[in-house]
């Protein structure tokens, strides 16, 4: 008894060491363009619009940059079990490579198709004019964000949280006081509106991104200079890692596709439908940057002990963070529904869109519970194993066989109210949870993904 007490106690000093930090910096991270939204607020409804679409096409470059994060992730977390050093050098470097080609040719098609591609959610010609110059510029930002997922990932599995936390506590106090600056036009400043937030966007990515890198280089000892050509070319490595990321990558892409799918159903319902699925995302993320934090934590723990060949304490710790999930899920659904009144308050924004806001967050406030287990236990726990590929069916049975058809038959068919048709195409959420619980408890999904990789276990 006193063995398993000693072993609960460490698992949760352990995972707060590592959840809170990383809870906080994906907040700030990814409140870079949160602020936008919130700020953009007290421009009016089209403005709230505009800045929706050009961040929803910007996730979906960061999910899917996401998914090659997450195959750099399993390897380094375990590789760090084994004090591999050489290991996690070899994955930074590639990942980096892969990365760097994919948001440069992002930003391409971006520049060249700007208003086409705005198109595809909205014909509001008002809204696209505004989106357009907004994602012109936060396009230019594309590759420092890959950069910075890359070495947050690489740091985060590394147990490394708290000077990326202060690097993205620099980063978003630079973009909330440019946001000030020139969106308002403020001490002498041009008054910018939307291009304004989107500038400011950027320049905080490029100081966020270049902090990163000196960190990764200097303070970890992994400096892109001591890699031999050699390393850069193992092909070993490079086969198991397409082997576990590929997965990884149809996942995040086929994931973002049908979000964005959702998206785009909820812009044909109307602006004031749009504004009202945009506005709620800063409340919402406020909640997912914690279960995020427990997902990361997650990952590297579990990842950690894979790697040193400790599946019972894998194993153990998985049924923790379960556990953990379920109960801090009802807490912050409870808190949703108490602080929505508050938080819609701060909008300038007209009854209807109140009244469409109000119901999507009392929607989402019941689908908590299944959202975050699946954020958890899919995305975190069992990805430390390497099971991409059963997260990946799970997740396209989800979005594509259930969430999407049933929004747009209750969008198109039925014409049902947006709170409605956002909990049908969300509904896929506990089945999803259901699946995956049963397969974290048949341990058919741990696996050592860096054996026959490398035999040598190196620290230099």
């Amino acid at each position: 008894m006193r063995e398993a007490t000693l072993e609960s106690n460490h698992f949760f000093k352990r995972m707060l060491v590592l959840a809170i930090p990383i809870a906080i910096q994906t907040l700030l991270t990814s409140s870079l363009n949160m602020v936008d939204s919130i700020m953009v607020g007290q421009l009016g409804v089209d403005s709230i619009a505009a800045v929706g679409v050009g961040n929803k096409i910007t996730t979906i470059l960061i999910l899917v940059l996401q998914g090659f994060g997450t195959g750099a992730a399993i390897f380094v977390s375990q590789y760090w079990g084994k004090k591999d050093l050489q290991g996690i050098r070899k994955i930074l470097l590639l990942t980096l490579n892969i990365v760097t080609v994919f948001s440069i040719l992002f930003t391409a098609l971006i520049l060249i198709f700007t208003n086409t591609i705005i198109s595809i959610f909205t014909n509001d010609s008002g809204v696209i004019q505004i989106s357009a110059g907004y994602l012109r510029i936060v396009s230019l930002s594309y590759l420092v964000t890959a950069f910075t997922i890359v070495f947050s990932t690489v740091l985060r599995s590394m147990g490394e949280v708290k000077l990326p936390l202060y690097i993205s506590i620099l980063a978003i106090g630079m973009n909330t006081g440019l946001n000030y600056l020139w969106i308002f036009g403020k001490f002498g400043f041009a008054e910018m509106g939307v291009d304004g937030a989107a500038l400011a966007t950027l320049i905080a990515r490029i100081v966020q991104a270049v902090l990163l890198f000196l960190l990764v280089s200097k303070s970890l000892s992994l400096s892109i200079r001591k890699l031999r050509i050699n390393e850069m070319l193992d092909v070993s490595l490079v086969r198991r890692y397409f082997s576990i990321t590929i997965p990884s990558i149809i996942n995040h892409a086929a994931w973002t596709l049908g979000e964005t799918s959702y998206f785009w159903v909820y812009a044909q319902m109307g602006t004031n439908e749009l504004a009202a699925v945009t506005l709620v995302d800063p409340l919402l993320f406020l909640f997912m940057a914690l279960f995020i934090g427990l997902s990361d934590a997650s990952q590297v723990m579990i990842g950690n002990s894979i790697g040193a060949h400790k599946t019972d304490l894998a194993f153990a710790d998985a049924k923790r963070f379960l556990a953990l999930t379920a109960g801090l899920s009802v807490v912050a659904g409870i808190f949703i529904v108490l602080v929505t009144p508050y938080f819609l308050s701060i909008y300038n924004i007209n009854d209807e869109v109140e009244w469409f806001a109000k119901s999507v967050l009392i929607v989402y406030a019941f689908l908590v519970i299944g959202k975050m287990l699946n954020m958890v236990n899919n995305i975190g726990v069992l990805r430390a194993g390497g099971d991409t590929k059963f997260v990946l069916y799970i997740d396209m049975i989800g979005v594509w066989a259930i969430g999407l058809p049933l929004a747009i038959m209750g969008a198109f068919n039925l014409h049902l109210p947006i709170f409605v048709v956002y909990g049908l195409a969300n509904s896929h959420e506990y089945i999803r949870a259901f699946l995956g619980i049963k397969r974290t408890l048949s341990h058919k999904w741990i696996r050592n993904v860096t054996i026959d990789i490398d035999k040598k276990e190196s620290v230099s």
